[in-house]
């Protein structure tokens, strides 16, 4: 079946809550428009992103009365969201705590769903490099997605955990990501790159060898993370809770089936797939990828969007004693909230699990 009709495997139950909750939203008794929500991603769309692309195919944010716009933010991801242009925004808790540490009408900003459960960023040498610790960076040219890049803020903080400061002792260069960031290394023209395990695990995948290195307070910093305005927390609770469940089920399904979701990704993204590269060639790479990225887009012991209040307190006591931020947060418990947690986990995990293990884009 093509693409459209895979979706029959959104069962009536779920057309059903379409219209009920379409109506419940709009306060209209058979009304089914649906609540529009703007979210911003800090990245192009890629194998990082295949759960957005499910809870799009799959049904999840209409079946929660959701009309989802998504929207490439880049670096000004957190600024879309402070001024309202997006609702719900996407990026990683370093730039984050920068915003909320400066203070000011920007800074108020709440977490709300942690994505990425886990660190994607480390610093990487070719297996051949002399690079051999953390020391020998000194002098270096570190090459990250832009010279803006969180990552590259990250990578500051590790190397300061050894006395290197930017700009003294190492340099920055904006190399892109994929083949561009792959040649700046091969070529020498960087030292090492800045970037993420997605973009990691296809260079390996490509038959590139390299080596990382990170430090142990990374294991506590959680990653890419959804916030909201306080005004739109107060304002939208509800489309908060749909949001997040949607994101929940996708990543669930995402997780049973990667290849279903990144077929999806292509299908609903034709530009994730490289000019000429067939389904079957970019599949080889992305599921690479996209598996790195399962082992924190899966909750663990833990919950979807669920928070740890220790690894909140511990990552903004690592920004503030490494130079991420300059002004400390005395308190964390009010930058990020679990509120919504109990909802977000709110869903049949088997009937996902069963959609996506039977899910298929083949014809009959």
């Amino acid at each position: 079946m093509n693409m459209q009709q895979s979706r029959r495997l959104a069962t009536s139950a779920i057309l059903a809550s379409v219209v009920l909750l379409g109506a419940s939203a709009c306060g209209g008794e058979g009304d089914t428009r649906l609540d529009q929500v703007s979210f911003g991603v800090s990245t192009n769309m890629g194998a990082n992103n295949a759960p957005l692309a499910v809870a799009e195919a799959m049904g999840y944010f209409k079946a929660e009365g959701l009309d989802v716009k998504i929207t490439v933010t880049g670096e000004a991801g957190i600024q879309a969201t402070a001024t309202g242009r997006t609702d719900i925004g996407s990026f990683t808790p370093d730039a984050l705590l920068q915003t909320l540490a400066k203070g000011g009408p920007s800074s108020d900003l709440v977490m709300v769903y942690n994505y990425l459960r886990g660190p994607t960023s480390s610093l990487a040498v070719l297996d051949s490099s002399p690079i051999r610790s953390l020391e020998d960076f000194r002098g270096a040219v570190i090459g990250g997605s832009s010279v803006a890049s969180a990552n590259l803020t990250m990578s500051d903080a590790v190397l300061n955990t050894v006395g290197l400061t930017f700009p003294r002792d190492f340099g920055h260069l904006g190399v892109g990501t994929g083949a561009a960031a792959l040649q700046a290394l091969t070529s020498g023209k960087v030292d090492a790159l800045s970037l993420w395990d997605t973009e990691y695990a296809a260079f390996e995948a490509a038959g590139t060898k390299l080596r990382y290195f990170t430090i142990p307070e990374q294991q506590a910093l959680f990653s890419t993370t959804y916030f909201v305005t306080s005004e739109y927390l107060k304002k939208k609770p509800q489309a908060i809770e749909r949001f997040g469940r949607a994101i929940a089920k996708a990543t669930l399904f995402t997780s049973t089936n990667p290849e279903a979701a990144l077929r999806m990704l292509y299908h609903l993204y034709p530009t994730t797939r490289g000019a000429g590269v067939s389904i079957e060639d970019q599949l080889k790479v992305d599921l690479v990828a996209l598996t790195a990225r399962l082992r924190i887009l899966k909750p663990g012991d833990g919950r979807y969007g669920e928070y740890v209040p220790a690894n909140v307190a511990t990552w903004a006591s690592f920004a503030h004693e490494h130079g991420m931020i300059t002004n400390k947060i005395a308190d964390t418990t009010a930058i990020f909230t679990n509120r919504f947690v109990d909802a977000y986990n709110d869903f049949d995990q088997d009937v996902v699990i069963s959609d996506a293990r039977n899910w298929s884009d083949k014809k009959d």
